[in-house]
């Protein structure tokens, strides 16, 4: 069963109401593996107060705006935001991050990538924060390793890249097939099925 991103909250629902259609989504009754895994995720004590404070924060229920008001209240804002996923044992997201901030992580990358920004080293450093986590977690078997690879080539950038770099000596008589031949040879020994990670700049 499909659930409408409208239908889900009422513009009027208090936060406790919000809650409660929340935990009932993603814990409905079908019984297969997959979901009796998400109702063990969804019913962790750390996963509810994880859930709980985000929620809170999200649907800002005291009125208080959360914008970037200025670089020490946004540092300020994600101090607490990490000391909740630390306390949690959750590994922040910038999706997640996002939410307790008040905006979407769209937002966030655009600061990062905006040099004129004053948000700028910040988001940038937030997203690596996040980045860092998912990466440590990866190496140490406790993220799914494919999964990283794709957060890391869709959400930081990563990208699979192999450099291969031909050049001819100095007193070389170049004939053009030996030379396509020779290049043919030297790529299919260099070329590699597993190509390394770097970063993009």
């Amino acid at each position: 069963m499909g659930y409408s991103r409208q239908k889900i909250f009422n513009e009027n629902d208090s936060y406790e109401v919000k809650k409660e259609k929340f935990m009932n989504i993603t814990n409905h009754s079908d019984k297969s593996i997959s979901n009796k895994q998400g109702q063990e995720y969804m019913s962790d004590p750390n996963t509810i107060k994880f859930t709980d404070a985000l929620m809170s924060r999200s649907f800002n229920p005291d009125g208080r705006p959360y914008a970037f008001e200025s670089v020490e209240s946004l540092e300020r804002d994600i101090r607490e935001f990490l000391t909740l996923c630390y306390d949690t044992s959750t590994i922040p997201t910038v999706t997640s991050a996002g939410m307790w901030l008040g905006c979407d992580r769209d937002t966030i990358y655009n600061h990062a990538n905006n040099s004129n920004s004053p948000f700028f080293g910040t988001c940038k450093k937030l997203i690596n924060v996040c980045q860092v986590a998912m990466e440590n977690g990866a190496i140490k078997g406790k993220v799914n390793a494919v999964l990283y690879m794709f957060l890391g080539k869709n959400y930081f950038g990563l990208k699979d890249d192999k450099n291969i770099q031909i050049s001819a000596s100095d007193n070389s008589n170049i004939n053009t097939q030996e030379t396509a031949d020779a290049l043919r040879k030297q790529i299919e020994m260099e070329a590699t099925p597993n190509a390394n990670v770097v970063q993009e700049n």
